[in-house]
């Protein structure tokens, strides 16, 4: 009785222990559960920034093990970054202390060039956008800027001057003029920053040559505007264009959807289910290909049936380019090409051949202020051509800064349109073709010191959908 007595005791013991065990183990596993951080800390934001990162990002299996989540969001993000990553950035919506600068709000881009032949500096007005202070101030296209803030532009502060520009609500600048090879200042102007709305396309019907030549020019590839051209693209067929001129020089892109529903209103033998594009993702991901159709309709601003009323059935088309046109332009280039004959001229594209969503906090109520959009995704086309991360070179390769002054966009004289108009006509050899003009007087543009355009294309970044 005394030996079951105690062998019972043992049981309850080695029960008891074992229990023991299992809640210390289970008590553990809690203590190594991630801290509930305060709501609206550095901690909690970087949180789930990571966590989402590790889900959606390229590079998410290069994402560092233990990274610094203390840090300030911004700097947290870009501690994360890949090397490889150049376009992924993080803001906070309305909020202009956390968001990149550029010279939008006062309505104008420019680039500063030296003289070739003395130690003059020049800006020269590239940009200037409908109803914005630049152009309530009287600034146009082929400007000449002598001075930013009362300090003549040199070639050691030009990239100052910029900075100052976009660190501030209001700045001055001084235009000139060239007269007998003496450069002279013409007037002052202050602007301070606005709001700028949507941008309008330029549209023409060009006749040369016995030919009808389609010239369309627009500034970004947002929400809706493939729908806004419809009635240009209707006008393009009604007139019987047999080529089409897209300027894309200073288009720093936008949606994936407005490009391909353009796409679909150009090419010929075009239908729903052809497939236009292929996303490269991370093993979340994984590698998916969509149609032209599903592509241009995803965001339900456009019929593709009316699109394909709009149809041009062209076999080619001609498309300007600079170092400022990225993102959803160079998808147009790159993803046109397995449709038609596409011939670049201008210069090499800024080389933008991946894709991003917007990741927000969906979380109700929400935490997180911060959105991000990361690179998700590679970009191809329905061959299977991309990799264009260095830039696309052009067919024909033509600098518009070699021919001033700069003139209209849609004139007939603009080299670019120039050298597109003689390819149409075949007056031209395919190889290349020379069309510097030296400005009236002894300046002669030679290296680019600052291009405003360009550098805000660098922000820039393809949306797609998840």
């Amino acid at each position: 009785m005394k030996k079951r007595s105690t062998h019972l005791k043992r049981i309850l013991y080695c029960c008891s222990y074992f229990i023991f065990l299992i809640i210390s183990l289970h008590s553990c596993k809690k203590d190594k559960k991630s801290p509930d951080y305060p709501a609206g800390s550095n901690e909690n934001i970087n949180t789930w920034i990571i966590d989402s990162l590790k889900r959606y990002y390229y590079w998410n299996e290069q994402l560092p093990s233990d990274p610094n989540i203390g840090l300030s969001p911004k700097v947290f993000f870009n501690s994360v970054r890949n090397a490889s990553d150049r376009f992924s950035y993080i803001n906070i919506p309305n909020d202009a202390t956390t968001i990149t600068p550029n010279n939008r709000n006062f309505g104008f881009d420019y680039v500063t060039v030296s003289d070739q032949n003395s130690a003059k500096v020049i800006g020269i007005i590239k940009l200037v956008l409908k109803d914005s202070p630049a152009s309530r101030s009287g600034l146009k296209r082929g400007d000449y800027i002598s001075k930013i803030n009362g300090k003549t532009l040199t070639t050691a502060n030009a990239q100052a001057l910029q900075e100052e520009i976009l660190s501030s609500d209001r700045f001055s600048i001084t235009l000139a003029e060239q007269n007998n090879n003496v450069w002279t200042d013409t007037r002052a102007i202050e602007l301070t920053k606005g709001a700028i709305l949507d941008q309008k396309e330029i549209s023409k019907v060009i006749e040369s040559d016995g030919k009808k030549i389609g010239y369309l020019y627009f500034l970004d590839f947002n929400g809706g505007l493939a729908s806004s051209l419809i009635p240009v693209f209707s006008n393009f067929k009604a007139e019987g264009i047999t080529d089409l001129i897209l300027d894309l020089r200073y288009n720093s892109g936008g949606q994936v959807a407005e490009a391909a529903a353009i796409c679909a209103m150009i090419v010929q033998n075009i239908s729903f289910d052809k497939a236009f594009i292929t996303y490269k993702g991370n093993k979340n991901g994984g590698t998916r290909t969509e149609s032209i159709g599903t592509a241009a309709t995803f965001d339900r601003t456009v019929n593709f049936n009316v699109l394909l009323q709009q149809n041009l059935g062209l076999s080619k088309v001609y498309i300007l380019s600079t170092a400022a046109t990225a993102s959803a332009s160079e998808v147009m280039i790159n993803n046109l090409k397995p449709f038609i004959q596409v011939i670049q001229i201008g210069e090499k594209t800024r080389g933008k051949d991946e894709a991003s969503f917007r990741i927000f906090d969906a979380r109700i109520p929400k935490q997180v202020n911060w959105e991000m959009h990361p690179i998700v995704y590679k970009l191809f086309n329905a061959q299977g051509t991309g990799n264009y991360s260095a830039g696309i070179p052009p067919d024909l390769t033509v600098n518009e800064i070699n021919t001033l002054p700069l003139l209209p966009f849609g004139d007939q004289a603009d080299p670019l349109i120039k050298a597109a108009m003689a390819r149409i006509s075949g007056k031209v050899a395919k190889t290349g073709v020379s069309l510097n003009t030296m400005l009236s007087g002894a300046f002669q543009p030679g290296n680019i010191l600052m291009d405003s355009r360009a550098q805000s294309a660098q922000q820039g970044i393809i949306i797609t959908h998840r």
